[in-house]
């Protein structure tokens, strides 16, 4: 298989798996751990394995790996104290061990092997044996002159047996060309304290002993991690650490990933293994899309080629070249087609911010292409974003709304809109944020706003004015007599319409009373000579002001409402 293929499928079955975790951390800082979804070889194949290396005849405790076990799985850690966002996890008993808060200091979960033992992990914790051991191993062939994969190792007998014969034990043993070391087929363990050959281990790592690779998790009891999801169930874990060994590039090599109880079957242990960090090439890229799209959406999300190497001695130049349909430095920023990765770094990242134009385009991609020397010859390694239109928010409110409460009860608001990307968070000026729409029943007229945040951070907003305007009804007498009581001239609800015009005549068509931004105070007297009218009927013609829709059992008809009628004047 060609370095540039390999590269390619292990990019996207990697990405899918990736992608696939992060859906369950992307809103949550805490941990999960998915098993039984796949069988062990393809958790190995799908989570574990990175670029550089083709793997084969994957077994698990010594029988098929085409199985499923509760002992193996996937985990998704982003944000948590174990440091590795995601990847592969092995456990003494259920995997579902590590999954936080730190609320028990001896957890046991069933699932273990009960009296399975591994020989290799014997010959550590000699005298005593192991039991519910998880095995899994593999030959691999890497393309470089190395191998190394990140891991971090926790148990729940930290610290209560700290230099005890209870130590739940691990080890990563290598085997192959050019090695010799104590353990069955000559194999080494890689498992070891950094710049030592000293078996990472729970005595060699702890409080007290190379103390700089340990993390104390509580015991169990203590806050805050007992109520902390970020933190693990298991008592003490180690930082981060990379197993790495020197190998010849195009052999076939083996590697068993062991972990067991230790003298009896309680309180369990976990290693984690980091997502695509088992490989061995001598430089690696990889394209990510930030907040785990799939997608690259113009002048909105950023996306990142990471890149990676093995040899840290001295200053390293990565070589490429930047191709797609998209044009660097027009449809994106300006990138270069090489960076320099300083002595003692391993990795460095250039990002990718697309342009945002108004141009309806196709999906337009940006590739890098990496030439670079393996000990077969030159070989190809490539790296891929696609960049897509942003369609921008847009939202509407209605420009007014006429209500009445007292008929038909709250009033849905809602907004028309679209566009943008997801998530999307939504905020009413009523204190509403769940959706576009919300409940009114204002006891007066009231403006309501609504704003949207889309996933790209880019806000939009619209105000409508809801007015509580029920019906106006006529009236049919008037006692202007000045007891008090019905001494006005007011139409039921006519206070609900600010500034009405009103027209009132008498029996012979003449005007007797007129007034524009009515106050309601009209009397029974000539609003031109200012003396009393006779008892009598008289015809009024009423118009509000401040209109727009009519009220009708939320159906909104764009006419202003007058009314009219007869009233009995009896002073």
């Amino acid at each position: 298989m060609s370095m540039k293929k390999y590269s390619e499928m292990t990019l996207y079955k990697y990405s899918t798996v990736l992608i696939a975790l992060l859906l369950s951390s992307v809103l949550f800082a805490q941990i999960t751990v998915t098993s039984n979804t796949m069988t062990v070889e393809q958790y190995v194949q799908n989570v574990l394995v990175g670029a550089g290396v083709t793997i084969s005849n994957v077994q698990y405790n010594g029988g098929s790996a085409n199985v499923t076990v509760s002992q193996v799985g996937a985990f998704s850690a982003t944000n948590s104290t174990i440091g590795i966002n995601n990847g592969l996890v092995m456990a003494t008993g259920d995997a579902q061990l590590v999954v936080g808060p730190n609320n028990s200091g001896s957890t046991t979960l069933g699932g273990g092997n009960m009296g399975q033992n591994d020989v290799d992990l014997d010959v550590i914790v000699n005298p005593n044996g192991t039991n519910d051991a998880c095995v899994i191993e593999f030959d691999f062939i890497p393309i470089g002159d190395s191998v190394k994969f990140n891991y971090v190792f926790g148990s729940e007998e930290y610290l209560e047996w700290v230099n005890s014969s209870f130590n739940d034990v691990f080890g990563f043993f290598l085997s192959g060309p050019g090695i010799t070391g104590s353990y069955s087929n000559n194999a080494v363990n890689i498992a070891t304290i950094p710049g030592t050959n000293t078996a990472v281990s729970i005595n060699n790592v702890n409080n007290v002993s190379n103390s700089s690779y340990y993390i104390d998790n509580g015991d169990g009891f203590s806050a805050p991690q007992n109520t902390d999801p970020t933190v693990t169930q298991l008592d003490g874990i180690t930082v981060v650490l990379e197993a790495a060994y020197a190998v010849q590039c195009n052999q076939t090599y083996h590697i068993k990933l062991a972990i067991a109880d230790a003298g009896d079957t309680s309180f369990d242990s976990g290693v984690f293994l980091e997502g695509g960090s088992f490989s061995s090439a001598g430089v690696s890229v990889e394209a990510g899309i930030a907040n785990g799209d799939t997608l690259l959406y113009e002048g909105c999300n950023s996306a990142y080629f990471a890149f990676a190497i093995s040899d840290t001695t001295q200053d390293f130049t990565v070589q490429f070249d930047v191709v797609g349909s998209a044009t660097n430095g027009v449809d994106y920023n300006q990138i270069p087609d090489s960076l320099t990765i300083p002595a003692g770094v391993s990795s460095d990242t250039i990002f990718v911010n697309p342009t945002l134009d108004t141009l309806n385009d196709p999906n337009e991609d940006v590739t890098i292409y990496i030439y670079y020397e393996t000990c077969s010859g030159w070989d190809t390694l490539i790296a891929s974003l696609t960049i897509t239109d942003y369609v921008p928010l847009y939202l509407t409110l209605p420009d007014s709304v006429n209500i009445c409460p007292e008929l038909d009860g709250p009033f849905l608001l809602e907004g028309d809109w679209g566009g943008g990307l997801q998530p999307y968070s939504f905020s009413w000026s009523d204190g509403s944020s769940t959706s576009n729409s919300t409940s009114v029943a204002p006891f007066a007229t009231q403006d309501y706003y609504l704003s949207i945040t889309d996933g790209c951070g880019d806000p939009i907003s619209d105000t409508t004015t809801v007015w509580v305007q029920c019906p106006l009804e006529e009236i049919n007498i008037f006692t202007p007599n000045g007891d008090g009581n019905n001494d006005y001239f007011i139409p039921v609800n006519l206070d609900d319409y600010p500034n009405p015009t009103i027209v009132v005549f008498n029996r012979w068509g003449k005007i007797v009373y007129e007034m524009e931004n009515y106050q309601y105070d009209w009397d029974g007297t000539n609003y031109k000579t200012g003396n009393e009218l006779n008892d009598g009927v008289y015809f009024y013609v009423v118009t509000p002001n401040s209109v727009k829709y009519e009220y009708n059992k939320h159906k909104k008809e764009e006419v202003r409402r007058t009314i009219s009628g007869y009233v009995h004047l009896i002073r």
